[in-house]
């Protein structure tokens, strides 16, 4: 009889971490990638718009959020150097932005991100 309930506790006890651990998801984290001053914002449903601002590569934290995320980036200075954003939950890169244009090599003064988030 114990036994039984040994494991019927084992069994409840691994579904309720496997359901908390699916349901808790990794913070967000903006990573800016750029060797000279920018400035910013982050706009959002909830908390609607912050103003962000820094020099060198940096990580800020956004936490945990859902719904509409825009972010916009720009170099304070002209500059060759390209900017890059990244947007990062866990070890998966969500998105990135970059003010490096491609087709024709050269570069734009800012970066964007725009995502909507689910749970």
């Amino acid at each position: 009889m114990f036994k039984k309930v040994e494991i019927g506790l084992l069994i409840f006890f691994v579904c309720f971490v496997v359901a908390a651990s699916g349901c808790m998801s990794s913070p967000l984290k903006l990573v800016v990638s750029y060797p000279g001053s920018w400035n910013g914002t982050i706009t959002t449903d909830a908390s609607g718009t912050r103003t962000i601002e820094g020099t060198g590569d940096q990580t800020i934290d956004l936490g945990s959020m859902t719904g509409s995320l825009k972010i916009h980036v720009e170099k304070t200075e002209p500059s060759n150097d390209t900017l890059k954003l990244s947007l990062i939950r866990g070890d998966e890169t969500l998105q990135e932005g970059s003010s490096a244009v491609e087709s024709t090599g050269g570069e734009l003064d800012d970066a964007w991100v725009s995502i909507y988030l689910t749970p």
